[in-house]
């Protein structure tokens, strides 16, 4: 395995799997030979919102860098902003919704 530098500004934007708000991917899972699918930088614009999904394989986590949001986890609600870290089990459903524009990093891990 080599180590890996990159610059955020470098990479390329694309959109998120849910088809909302763009991400930068740091590092993907043909990268690494650990069980991480993906570490990103995500944002997403006001009013935008990844609608309620669930990973049967993956854990997923968020790291609120900017910006407010509403993590939706079952049935509660749960408020985020600048410096909160959410982790979500798989096989959990979940939705986010971005109050303010927002940018977090995501880790995405396959569990066994």
């Amino acid at each position: 395995m080599e180590i890996i530098k990159k610059n955020i500004k470098q990479l390329p934007i694309i959109t998120t799997t849910h088809g909302v708000g763009e991400k930068r991917v740091l590092l993907n899972n043909q990268e690494t030979s650990t069980p991480l699918t993906q570490i990103a930088v995500t944002r997403l614009k006001a009013g935008e919102m990844a609608k309620e999904h669930l990973h049967p394989t993956m854990e997923e986590f968020f790291l609120f860098q900017k910006g407010d949001a509403i993590m939706t986890v079952g049935k509660k609600q749960i408020m985020c902003s600048s410096g909160d870290f959410i982790s979500i089990p798989a096989n959990t459903l979940h939705s986010l919704k971005a109050t303010t524009d927002i940018e977090i990093i995501t880790i995405g891990c396959v569990i066994k």
